[in-house]
């Protein structure tokens, strides 16, 4: 005879796997991780209350069929709420000449981020006008991975300007890309 099991409620938290123990610094890893140059980029999406965004370097290219695109979001992070809930995003590739938005959409509230900032809407999706590179994606899958939540994008729209040289992130300090 088999055991029987009270059926005990479980949530979404309960299912994922424990984070393995740390082997190295949270401080140690950055000071590597530093080492490894990555692109910058604003993502953003339409909240109750207008445009709100955020300053995001985990992005990268997914799939070419269909074509997608991953990026990684703190799991508190307010623009993943509305992704969430809205159900599409977009990605803004930043050019040289506009580094300052990496540290304007870092910090403050939604419109002190958007403040003298233009986009426009496609898709319903705020997309910045000085973005070297858009896409605008509706979220095809999530996954949380410890204090992060990867979303998967369908890239519905894009444009690119192939004059912008865009902007690296690495060593602490902004550098210009290709």
């Amino acid at each position: 005879m088999s055991p029987v099991f009270p059926a005990s409620p479980m949530s979404p938290e309960s299912l994922l796997p424990a984070p393995p123990p740390p082997v190295v610094s949270e401080d140690r890893f950055r000071h590597a991780m530093a080492r490894l140059p990555t692109g910058v980029c604003v993502v953003t999406t339409t909240g109750p209350d207008g445009p709100v965004g955020c300053t995001a370097n985990a992005v990268m290219s997914l799939s070419l069929r269909p074509p997608s695109l991953l990026v990684s979001l703190s799991t508190a992070s307010r623009t993943l709420r509305q992704i969430l809930a809205s159900g599409a995003f977009g990605v803004n590739v930043l050019p040289w000449s506009a580094r300052q938005l990496a540290g304007q959409f870092a910090v403050g509230t939604a419109a002190q981020r958007f403040a003298g900032v233009s986009w426009e809407p496609q898709h319903g999706v705020p997309v910045l006008s000085a973005a070297a590179a858009g896409m605008v994606c509706e979220v095809a899958d999530t996954v949380r991975l410890y204090d992060h939540t990867l979303l998967a994008g369908a890239v519905r729209w894009t444009r690119a300007d192939d004059r912008a040289a865009t902007v690296l992130h690495g060593e602490g300090t902004y550098r210009v890309g290709a």
